[in-house]
């Protein structure tokens, strides 16, 4: 049998072809179908605790702290995540209280703990932020009290 006279069926062209046309298709670089767009980047914030008062122990602790700065390259969205445990290390009529505040509109949203047991507490914002503040103190149901003890994190590079 001599092989220069053999002559390539019609399936093994269309065969061909298609091997073809999907090693062309695949070769192109884009979007992956499952790319939602979401990046992130997440930061530590912690641990860290309120300044101990006339002498006194510090009252409130935070641990296990992040910040997930999020954004979208598609639809140009941005949010953030912020997550904390929150302890008040003195059950004594006083509670540990945290407050985290954003860039955008400054409003601080309050937490507190009171019972001597590690609480997770967690904030999202649906906006982009250049900053978002973290303080820790301690306090009674009605009022914060000593100087709070905590931190200012800047958004990274791009987010």
């Amino acid at each position: 049998m001599r092989l220069s006279n053999r002559k390539p069926s019609y399936a093994r062209l269309a065969a061909a072809v298609a091997v073809m046309a999907t090693s062309a298709v695949l070769a192109v670089p884009g979007v992956a179908a499952a790319d939602t767009g979401d990046r992130t980047k997440t930061v530590a914030c912690g641990p860290f605790q309120s300044v101990a008062y006339s002498g006194g122990p510090a009252h409130a602790n935070i641990r296990n702290c992040s910040i997930t700065w999020g954004k979208n390259i598609f639809d140009g969205s941005y949010w953030q995540t912020v997550s904390f445990q929150l302890l008040d290390s003195y059950t004594d009529g006083y509670c540990a209280r945290a407050i985290v505040q954003d860039s955008t509109t400054g409003v601080s949203t309050p937490y507190s703990e009171c019972n001597g047991v590690w609480t997770t507490k967690t904030k999202t914002y649906g906006t982009r932020n250049s900053w978002i503040n973290i303080l820790v103190n301690y306090g009674s149901s009605s009022g914060w009290y000593g100087i709070s003890g905590g931190n200012l994190y800047t958004a990274p590079t791009g987010f």
